[in-house]
């Protein structure tokens, strides 16, 4: 890769890099990447295993959004069977359920209807995921939503029994690091140079192109790469990039958020997820994992330390 001319080049490894390179690499551009880690080793190996189509953004009127996200869906699923398969989520109902006040579908019920206070109707849910089941059109092959009656069944087994019924819809899991791999390789079949555990130690703008300094994280070694363009697909490091790497300032910012899961044995029988409101209005995934183990998460919460730091605390 020394001295070599990119159409684009890549700073970052993880599903964005890859995706990225991958679809330039198949439009014909020449296309470089570095990755000062491993293929897709920081968040994009630590998310919850989903790919949804956003249905929380609903309550955002996000409709054209959600659309393009079910056929998206509906598309990775047809493409990847060897690493993607449908799930069903159980989502328990009470009459205590509430709303982000925030959200625009809040501030429209408040108005409509202030005697609601907040609370999340169980027409509004069955309504809402009506929209989930069709939005996606032709390409929403997947099981359409129905309601359960929890008493007795093995789906409300592990809940408590104030849920009587709960409403079960269709969305997909993923093995993260695998689509970031499968991405970098399906690059690099279609001519892109891939070069994880290589840092970009410096990038600087020279007339009509960007001169990168790479450095392998095993030797030292340096070597320079020139590029008609760059992408930062820094992920947590994006402003590092752009200051540290490119020595340049941004109007633009980065807020770091951290979203931990803890693993747990499995705790139900069947291969239903559940997702449930906590009391504070977040909602939490609770979802099938290896087997025996349950997934559980994310708790978003803003950091500000290095992002190499980052770890789950006890509370």
């Amino acid at each position: 890769m020394a001295e070599r001319q990119f159409d684009l080049f890549i700073i970052g490894g993880g599903v964005n890099g890859c995706g990225i390179a991958r679809d330039a690499a198949g439009r014909g551009l020449s296309v470089g990447l570095a990755e000062m880690g491993d293929l897709g080793s920081a968040t994009s190996s630590a998310s919850t295993k989903l790919f949804h189509s956003g249905l929380r953004y609903l309550e955002h009127f996000e409709f054209r959004l959600v659309r393009e996200s079910l056929r998206e869906r509906a598309l990775l699923l047809h493409a990847m069977p060897h690493i993607s398969w449908p799930m069903r989520f159980v989502l328990p109902y009470h009459r205590d359920m509430r709303f982000d006040s925030q959200t625009p579908m809040a501030r429209l019920l408040a108005r409509l209807m202030p005697w609601m206070r907040g609370r999340r109707p169980a027409w509004l849910l069955r309504l809402g995921l009506f929209l989930y089941d069709s939005l996606g059109g032709r390409h929403a092959y997947l099981p359409r939503t129905r309601m359960l009656r929890l008493r007795g069944t093995s789906e409300g087994t592990p809940l408590q029994e104030r849920f009587e019924k709960a409403f079960e819809y269709s969305d997909c899991w993923v093995d993260d690091a695998r689509l970031v791999v499968l991405n970098a390789i399906g690059a690099r079949e279609k001519g892109a140079s891939i070069h994880p555990r290589t840092a970009c130690a410096s990038l600087v703008s020279e007339d009509d192109h960007w001169r990168a300094t790479l450095r392998d994280g095993e030797t030292g070694a340096e070597r320079e790469v020139r590029a008609k363009a760059v992408v930062n697909t820094a992920g947590p490091w994006v402003n590092d990039v752009i200051s540290r790497v490119a020595g340049r300032n941004s109007r633009r910012s980065v807020r770091l958020v951290k979203g931990s899961h803890i693993i747990v044995p499995k705790f139900w029988d069947g291969q239903q997820a559940y997702l449930v409101q906590n009391t504070d209005k977040r909602v939490i995934f609770i979802n099938p994992y290896e087997g025996d183990k349950a997934l559980i998460g994310t708790t978003d919460i803003s950091y500000d330390g290095p992002p190499e730091d980052v770890a789950a605390e006890q509370a």
